[in-house]
């Protein structure tokens, strides 16, 4: 056995992946059943009985080319304005390797719909064409018809998207095409077409300058030419006619069985393997306008496997998710991920195939995805349920088009991974609502995510936002969507900067107040380190992520929520955050054996206001002492930023020993680490 490597068989193109395909194909099916192929890295690998010379004498000397005709369409050469110069020379040609093909053409051309050409029911004939073709014609050539298109039980035909519409794309004909490179590589050779310089160009990327002028069509969209597509202003489209032959061979490898196996059910794109409705996410010219027509999702396998068994994971070609069909790229992913396909492959490229120079599809190449268990996929899955109801209500404008970063998101995190992903995905979710709840007098967010579990997976314990807009979303008694959705009553995210929208929404919860006289209506069921308020008066956190994730985070569930299992970052805190902060506790604190109530004072977020730091500190120590508490005589100014420490009242904190410490003497300060008296 020969272990044989076809560098012009790459992983991309598309047209080159089918290339790899279909040389296995033609192969095993006519030379040696026996052969075997799989990928490395990047590159197609066959151990055959041939060797490189036996390969390329096999494709020039006895390949037999599939019938790859199609006679319903126009321009298929069976139609008087056709080109005809590669139909003519099969017709004509004695040679055995082509007696399928002059058999099918023949059968063809005597159906009285053919010679009738088209009319008024041009669908009806070509449904009527089709029926007959796959009634009349040899096995070979329905294995073709198998690949290109299928007859639902209404009558309607059905395409698989890698061969266009049955065998087109447009005005360019690919069956016409293929039956005019056969006819000028193996039965009509010139030498300006050296076929078998070309053929080693096309397997094994041997360097021709014998390349032709002529339509690459959507497998290989990197040589269409046009402006901009070369080293010139304007670029020819430059082929290899072996690429478009063991092209559209591969393209029977990948679609053929699929009409058969589906029967009368065969009638939308996704009876083609690998193949899901398009998600307009996850490559870089991602757009919501994109006219994209499916997405293939090509597999990769590291295991020597004979044509037989490639044919039948081909033809039984699915992912699942939850037991069910994945039906769209998110879900492809998702199943990726989780297991959910066939055994044995190893990766998966991505190919959307997107309308692109007018209205031509191409096969652009937009991701690897490795196969494997990834704990992200659980998280996206309850994540992606979540999010489907969540966005199903009606969205205010803007939000929809926010509603597609959110689905972007979930994709990079199954491709990558990670806290990091995870909380991207948070923030774009976080914008979407925001946009919802600031705009619309009816809508507003509501949770069922685990609020411990999504808190943990966002890197609570490493991130300084994430901890800051957890706290806040966790407030209660009433719950912070009271004040930050516009359809309720205590609306009063306002302001130019997030201190600015905190210090108002402290303000207005301060004003309503609650059933209890003695409380603060602050009580949040996430604490956090008064040492992460001083990360926030200091400017030292990103705003925009507390932001994002703060209306990300009203979705989180809080109820049962478990603190403990969360770390909390100690650092040091502000004495005058300290002194202000006892005033805007949710609950008594305790001095001694007994809890002291402390209110705050109305007078504190207007001299902050008014940037009159040291005055509203004087303020916080005379309530202070009036309680009972004696702080310690010093400078409480300390040159913070004013309205930053305003909005940094409103974050629940939990240690009350970190805001002890440096403003009372130490024998006033509890022995055990006081907290909220309950």
């Amino acid at each position: 056995m020969h272990k044989v490597t076809f560098p012009g068989c790459t992983v991309t193109p598309f047209g080159s992946y089918l290339k790899a395909l279909g040389v296995l194909r033609l192969v095993s099916d006519q030379t040696d059943s026996e052969a075997r192929g799989w990928w490395e890295g990047e590159t197609f690998t066959i151990e055959s009985s041939l060797d490189e010379e036996g390969i390329a004498a096999f494709f020039l000397e006895k390949y037999r080319p599939t019938p790859i005709l199609a006679p319903w369409n126009g321009g298929s050469g069976f139609y008087p304005k056709d080109n005809k110069d590669g139909i003519t020379a099969i017709a004509a040609s004695a040679d055995l390797r082509f007696a399928g093909y002059r058999e099918s053409i023949a059968i063809c051309r005597e159906m009285d719909e053919v010679a009738a050409g088209k009319g008024a029911d041009e669908d009806e004939r070509r449904t009527a064409i089709l029926r007959r073709c796959r009634n009349s014609l040899p096995d070979d050539a329905v294995e073709w018809l198998d690949a290109a298109v299928g007859i639902a039980v209404d009558g309607s035909r059905s395409f698989a998207p890698v061969l266009g519409t049955g065998g087109n794309e447009g005005r360019l004909d690919y069956t016409n095409n293929f039956m005019s490179r056969i006819a000028a590589l193996l039965i009509e050779p010139d030498s300006s077409l050296p076929a078998g310089e070309l053929l080693a160009n096309a397997l094994f990327a041997r360097r021709t300058m014998a390349l032709q002028s002529g339509a690459a069509g959507q497998f290989d969209p990197g040589r269409a030419g046009g402006a901009n597509q070369g080293p010139g202003i304007a670029h020819d489209s430059t082929t290899n006619p072996w690429d478009l032959v063991l092209t559209l061979e591969g393209a029977v490898a990948w679609a053929s069985g699929i009409y058969r196996r589906q029967g009368s059910s065969y009638r939308t794109i996704l009876s083609s393997p690998f193949t899901v409705k398009a998600t307009k996410v996850g490559y870089g010219s991602a757009s919501e306008k994109d006219d994209a027509r499916a997405e293939v999702w090509a597999p990769l396998w590291v295991r020597p496997i004979r044509y037989a068994e490639l044919k039948t994971l081909l033809r039984e070609g699915r992912a699942t998710v939850d037991g069910r069909a994945a039906t769209t790229a998110l879900e492809f992913a998702e199943a990726v991920r989780s297991l959910g396909v066939d055994r044995g492959i190893d990766r998966f490229v991505r190919y959307s195939l997107l309308k692109r120079r007018g209205d031509s599809y191409v096969a652009l190449p937009t991701g690897t995805f490795a196969a494997g268990y990834r704990s992200e996929a659980d998280r996206i899955r309850h994540f992606r349920k979540f999010f489907e109801d969540f966005s199903r209500s009606d969205l205010p404008s803007g939000a929809e088009e926010l509603r597609r970063g959110v689905d972007a998101a979930m994709f990079q995190t199954l491709l990558v991974g990670g806290p990091a992903l995870i909380r991207e995905l948070m923030r774009a979710l976080g914008r979407m609502v925001r946009r919802g709840a600031t705009t619309s007098d009816t809508w507003a967010p509501w949770g069922r995510l685990k609020a411990d579990d999504w808190l943990i997976a966002c890197g609570f314990g490493d991130e300084a936002e994430v901890r800051i807009a957890a706290a806040l979303a966790s407030l209660d008694s009433p719950g912070l969507t009271e004040n930050l959705s516009r359809a309720r009553k205590g609306f009063s995210w306002a302001g130019l900067a997030l201190p600015d929208r905190l210090a108002t929404v402290l303000e207005r919860r301060l004003q309503s107040g609650t059933a209890d006289e003695f409380s603060n209506p602050l009580r949040g069921k996430c604490q956090i380190h008064p040492g992460d308020a001083t990360s926030f008066i200091e400017g030292s956190v990103d705003e925009d992520a507390i932001e994002d994730l703060l209306y990300a985070f009203l979705t989180l569930d809080w109820h049962g929520f478990d603190a403990n299992i969360l770390t909390y970052p100690a650092r040091e805190t502000l004495p005058t955050y300290a002194v202000l902060k006892h005033l805007f506790l949710p609950r008594k604190v305790r001095k001694g054996d007994e809890p002291e109530p402390i209110l705050h004072d109305s007078r504190i977020l207007a001299l902050l206001s008014a940037n009159k730091t040291d005055e509203a500190a004087a303020v916080a120590v005379f309530r202070l002492r009036v309680a009972g508490l004696r702080p310690l005589e010093v400078d409480y100014e300390g040159g913070v930023d004013a309205q930053r420490l305003a909005g940094a009242l409103l974050i629940p904190v939990r240690s009350l020993g970190a805001l002890a410490e440096g403003i009372f003497k130490i024998e006033e300060r509890e022995t055990d680490e006081p907290e909220l008296a309950r």
